[in-house]
Parts: structure tokens; sequence; C-alpha cells
């Protein structure tokens, strides 16, 4: 029985947006290509939207802390000061809540005043979601745990333990389910999100491609044990999105591998993904130095303010 809820509990997103498969011609536009928009930089990551489509990364090995881009192309400094986030996403309240991997910490910073609150102590944060509750999930990749922050209480507590490498955090568009990426594994995992923050029915929602093992060719295809999964974001039908060494690895709403977007031919690698601009079209992935955007047919999510009614009508 209790296997029977847990296939149906992830099941069911999947059959509401519809029966279909879900393919990359209705997330690409033929015809665009990635744009170039920040370059330069030390080590980008923590990327994230605000309310009003401005785009937020960190630079890890800079000194100035926070940057901000406006869906017009402008970049510049936000938050002096705030360095080596990790992760980062706006609470419902407004502030913003990041990893620190540094400096092994947690917290919340109110961008009108830049005061920065230490929510954890002593932990080993790689990235981050909050949820319109104010339910803070954290991955600890080096202790293969996800921590759970009550940020209105103060309330922490393990989450769940055993993921090789836990590393990419996001929702669904509803905000019942928690997934985790494992950079060490090749499957993306799901819970159930119970009405107290605990995780419930922990399952292998997603398999993700891996390269061939180099090492193993005189046998049938090998495939590397991991394929690197990195940051990762949902979109409002309902569908993944996650950085790995192949490039944007594409699952429709069942879990199901849809494609691998391609990342520009001149970069190191990706590292995270998120979705900003006026109306949250453009895909962003921060690449090591350079940071690129895809303007596409989708739109993405704003955990901050509330659960997303979907599936909103397909693009055709």
């Amino acid at each position: 029985m209790k296997r029977f809820f847990t296939i149906l509990t992830f099941a069911v997103f999947a059959n509401i947006v519809s029966a279909q498969d879900m393919p990359l011609s209705q997330v690409l536009i033929p015809g665009e290509d990635w744009q170039l928009v920040s370059a330069r930089n030390g080590f980008t990551d923590a990327p994230t939207a605000d309310d009003q489509g401005n785009f937020y990364f960190s630079d890890m090995h800079s000194e100035h802390g926070l940057m901000k881009i406006i869906p017009a192309i402008k970049v510049s400094y936000y938050l002096e000061g705030a360095t080596g986030i990790s992760g980062m996403k706006f609470g419902p309240d407004g502030k913003l809540y990041a990893c620190r991997a540094k400096a092994r910490e947690v917290v919340a910073i109110d961008p009108k005043t830049s005061e920065m609150t230490v929510l954890a102590k002593d932990v080993r944060p790689n990235d981050l979601v909050v949820t319109h509750k104010g339910y803070l999930y954290f991955t600890e990749t080096p202790k293969k745990q996800v921590t759970f922050i009550n940020t209105k209480t103060g309330e922490i507590k393990v989450a769940d333990q055993g993921i090789n490498g836990p590393n990419g955090i996001c929702l669904s568009p509803d905000q019942g389910t928690l997934v985790v990426s494992d950079y060490r594994g090749k499957h993306c995992w799901a819970f159930r999100i119970e009405p107290d923050g605990s995780l419930k029915f922990k399952q292998p929602y997603m398999t993700m491609r891996r390269k061939p093992d180099p090492t193993k060719r005189d046998t049938l295809p090998q495939f590397q044990p991991s394929c690197k999964g990195d940051g990762m974001i949902t979109d409002a039908y309902g569908r993944y999105y996650v950085a790995t060494e192949l490039g944007v690895q594409y699952f429709d709403p069942a879990g199901r591998i849809s494609g691998v977007i391609p990342g520009p031919f001149d970069i190191k690698g990706i590292t995270s993904v998120a979705f900003a601009g006026h109306n949250l079209e453009y895909l962003y992935i921060t690449c090591f130095d350079k940071i690129y955007r895809l303007k596409t047919k989708t739109r993405g999510v704003l955990y901050q303010i509330g659960p997303q009614n979907y599936p909103p009508k397909l693009k055709k």
C-alpha cells in the first residue's frame, strides 16, 4: 500500500499536465542561440531571480560578493561583502537566503539594509531552496545529507541522509515535491513535502544521462558512474532542468528525460541554471567564468510568491 501511494504522489502532476511527451521543441525557439551576458568572472554559481525578473549570481572567487543583471543585460554589484555563496534563493519575506560554503554557514540577507543573519553554523552547505511557508532545505554534499530549517521558528533538523552527493535542489511548481540532484550518481531524488516540512516517500525520480566510460571500450557500452548533476530548476509546466557535464538535461513532469540542451562551445562546464527576465522566459546558466542566457518558449517559477497553478496552456 505504501508503494502505491508513493508512485501516485509523483504521478499525479504528470497526469494532470498531459499524457503527451514534452519534447525540446516545446522549449527551444528555432534560431535562438546562447547569449553571453557576463564574462571574466572567477567562478560563477548560485543563480536566482527576484519577482521583477532580475537575475542574480555569486562569483565565489571575487571579493565583491553578489552580482545583479537586469533584463536589459546591465551588470552591477549587488551586495558587497556577501562572498563565498554557492546557492541562494529569495524567500516569501523578501530576504535572500544563501549558502556560504567557505564560511560553513547558512544566512538570511536583508536586501534593504544588507544585514546578514546566520541561521546555521558549522554546516557544509552547497545549495538551497525556500518554500512559500518559509521552509528552507539545503544540501550538504560532503555529509550526504539534506538539512531543514524553519526560517520562522529557527528549528534545524536532518531531513534526509543517504544520497551519495546531494547537490542541486528545487521544488515542483505546486511546492509539494522536493527534488535533489546527485553529483556522484545518476539519479535525481524526489520527496513529498509534509505539512510540517518533513520529507517522505523518497524515490529515484529521474535518471540522468552519463558519458561513456572510455576505459571500457572492449565490452558493451558502459557509462561513467556519475554525470555530475549540479544545480537545477523547474519551469511553470513542471519540467525539470539539471546542469550536468553533458549540458542541461531536460525532464518532463513524470521524470522522463526529454533531451539535453548543449551549452555554448567556449565554456568549461555548467554549474547551475535559473530562469529570469520580465516573463521568466530566459534560461540562464552559470559557466565557471561566464554567464549565458537562452530565450525559450517556456517560463520559470518563482518559489517565493507561492504555489503555482498548473498546468498553464502549452504553447504550440
